[in-house]
């Protein structure tokens, strides 16, 4: 039986076997302070405040790191206890600087909070800390070490939920500091800057350079959305005041989708390029000048009645559902064309060739599983992506289970070993050369008795006949016996995983996506209906884009005319030299960039925060994106203003 009885203060209270005595006391409403603990992570003792008094103890233990067990008896609130937990917090106190007049986190510090619940007015103890640096290199972090009681979260959320390893202690005594790697500065490390550190420091030791002074939690109202950054939809929890962002945290830090990264945390709060407040259309001297939307409507309708068929239609995949299936409308009735595409569209056009050619196809991207396999893999292959790079939270899933499951990775990459510090095997094929390589892999599997009996006929199993293993190191340019220890390594594993990402589909290797799948299902690699494959998606909706069917592509090499939905995307290069042919370009966009200077007419967006609906996440999760700032200036909304456009043209589109 898992249930356990013992009695806290004079009562009967359950928990269950394996609960440490805090857990029993937080389950049943029992108040114990407490400074190193946060829900989530392990528990070290290191601040004496938990301390309880447990019969047949001959001294107060910390409850946080005490077995729960049938039968104890507990006191927590004694007055012996009382006064040590004072002691304790005036020793705190006189060993760093915390004086808090000084310090940013003041109003928001546990410490702090302690201080004034035991009424801590005066401390009996000399005051004996030194002078500390002021760790300030990093782009978005400070540790500020005088601040630091030296509690061990920073560290534990460090290993534990960013699986970084970046912070420890070093040195002992009253030397003790939190350092980086081989007592680096931040900035020269290996930190990622996720910014867990920042939010597990239960004083002003750590904190972001974006958030200084610029609001008290209780000042702020916060907003429960959804990461823009990438396809993997974090959820975010956003602190606004006055209409401002102040600070962005994890609603459920320690909770498998619990971690953000920089993207989520950090790169939102950055400093904007210049926000477009109003339409602009180019004028007869070939500038853009502001105007009302009436003018830059009646510029688009005299365009469009001269250019009936060659009109096309992109849109970023950052907007919400409902937008983006407006937009198709209002690209197909008002603008009258068939051609239209995301701005990642290319991108899915190559996995989904590359899933059509799997023997089992008919499930699309429900073929793949939920990224929280990753957590449980024991060998991991990395194709032709960068995760740290594209969707960090990835990478983080990824070290979590090298760390935790003592997971095997295999990279697959002809630039880079993606993983450095990480990697059990790298392969370097050459560019172009990753299907060789993946076929090499299953005819391997299958020659040495790695796949599955009831899998290995079919097409696919015929056509790995022309790979003679003795050509396996001139075809692919990689020792033969690498590649039988890659081999090994997957073909053994009871749960392994393939990620592959943007190098791959960059290369239209629709082939080696086939063959992805293909090495899943004959390893029985696979969870209910779906393989352990993952393909990484840029955008937050990108997935619910694609199954709208908006990403068929544009038909014509340059159309005449293009209607451009970039919202606050960045534009990149590939979309430069795009959109560098069009004859008559519409931009709605939220900043000033290259692609808007080139436009004949540009309409103003909503940012990531000023826009609310429904998005898909890259393994097929519904996300709510909720509007956490009101727009400036009256700002329309994007549907708003297709909706508007699509009026005074002589067409009526609702928002479904």
């Amino acid at each position: 039986m898992n249930e356990i009885n013992l009695t806290i203060n004079g009562r009967q209270v359950k928990g269950k076997k394996g609960d440490t005595v805090l857990e029993v006391c937080q389950a049943n409403g029992i108040d114990v302070p407490t400074l190193c603990h946060l829900d989530g992570l392990s528990d070290v003792g290191a601040c004496r405040m938990c301390v309880v008094e447990i019969e047949k103890e001959r001294r107060p233990v910390p409850s946080c790191t005490y077995p729960a067990r049938d039968g104890l008896v507990v006191k927590t609130d004694t007055e012996q206890l009382e006064k040590y937990r004072r002691q304790i917090l005036e020793l705190l106190f006189t060993e760093r600087n915390h004086f808090c007049m000084f310090c940013e986190q003041s109003g928001d510090c546990e410490l702090q909070k302690l201080a004034y619940r035991y009424q801590m007015d005066n401390v009996r103890y000399p005051y004996t800390f030194p002078s500390l640096s002021v760790d300030s290199l990093s782009d978005y972090l400070v540790i500020d070490h005088n601040r630091c009681v030296l509690c061990g979260r920073c560290v534990r959320a460090c290993n534990e939920v960013a699986a970084s390893r970046t912070l420890d202690f070093s040195h002992r005594g009253w030397k003790t500091l939190i350092a980086a790697d081989m007592e680096q500065s931040l900035g020269e490390s290996s930190c990622l800057l996720c910014g867990a550190c920042v939010q597990a420091c239960p004083t002003g030791a750590i904190f972001s350079k974006l958030s200084l002074y610029k609001g008290k939690t209780d000042e702020c109202q916060q907003i429960t959305t959804v990461c823009p950054g990438c396809g993997v939809g974090c959820e975010l929890n956003v602190l606004v005041k006055d209409n401002n962002l102040v600070r962005i945290e994890a609603p459920r830090l320690t909770e498998p989708r619990g971690p953000l990264c920089r993207m989520g945390r950090f790169e939102l709060l950055e400093p904007t390029p210049p926000r477009i407040g109003s339409p602009l259309v180019r004028n007869k001297e070939g500038e853009l000048e502001e105007c009302s939307l009436s003018r830059a409507v009646q510029v688009i309708a005299e365009k469009l009645a001269v250019t009936k068929d060659g009109f096309a239609g992109m849109i970023s995949t950052r907007i919400p559902t409902e937008t983006i299936a407006l937009f198709n409308k209002f690209v197909g009735e008002v603008l009258g064309s068939d051609s239209i595409d995301t701005i990642d569209g290319a991108g899915y056009r190559v996995i989904s060739e590359g899933i059509k050619r799997f023997q089992n196809n008919g499930k699309g991207l429900g073929i793949e599983c939920p990224i929280e396999e990753i957590l449980e893999a024991d060998c991991i292959v990395v194709v032709g992506a960068d995760p740290e790079k594209t969707n960090p939270i990835i990478g983080t899933f990824i070290r979590r289970a090298l760390n935790r499951r003592k997971a095997k990775l295999i990279v697959i990459d002809s630039s880079r070993d993606v993983f450095p510090l990480w990697t059990e095997l790298w392969l370097k094929p050459e560019a172009g050369n990753e299907e060789d390589i993946l076929n090499f892999l299953a005819k391997i599997i299958i020659d040495n008795c790695l796949a599955r009996q009831d899998r290995t006929g079919g097409e696919f199993f015929r056509s790995l006949s022309r790979y003679e293993i003795g050509e396996v190191s001139r075809i692919t340019s990689i020792e033969r016996k690498r590649l039988e220890l890659a081999a090994e390594l997957y073909g053994r594993a009871e749960r392994g995983v393939i990620i592959y990402g943007e190098e791959l589909l960059r290369s239209q290797a629709a082939g080696s996506i086939t063959t992805l799948l293909n090495l899943a299902n004959i390893t029985g690699n696979k969870v209910g209906d779906k393989l352990r494959v993952i393909s990484l998606k840029p955008c937050v909706n990108s997935r619910g884009a694609w199954e709208l069917g908006l990403a068929k592509g544009i038909k014509q090499d340059k159309p005449k005319g293009l209607y451009l939905l970039l919202a606050d995307e960045r534009d990149g290069k590939e979309l430069l030299d795009w959109v560098g042919g069009v004859d008559f370009l519409v931009v709605q966009a939220s900043y000033y960039s290259s692609v808007t200077s080139m436009a004949d007419v540009v309409l103003p967006s909503p940012i990531w925060a000023e826009r609310q609906g429904k998005c898909v996440s890259m393994d097929g999760r519904a996300l709510e994106l909720k509007q956490v700032l009101q727009p400036k200036d009256g700002l329309l909304q994007d549907q708003e203003i297709i909706i508007e456009i699509s009026r005074r043209l002589g067409h009526k589109l609702i928002l479904s």
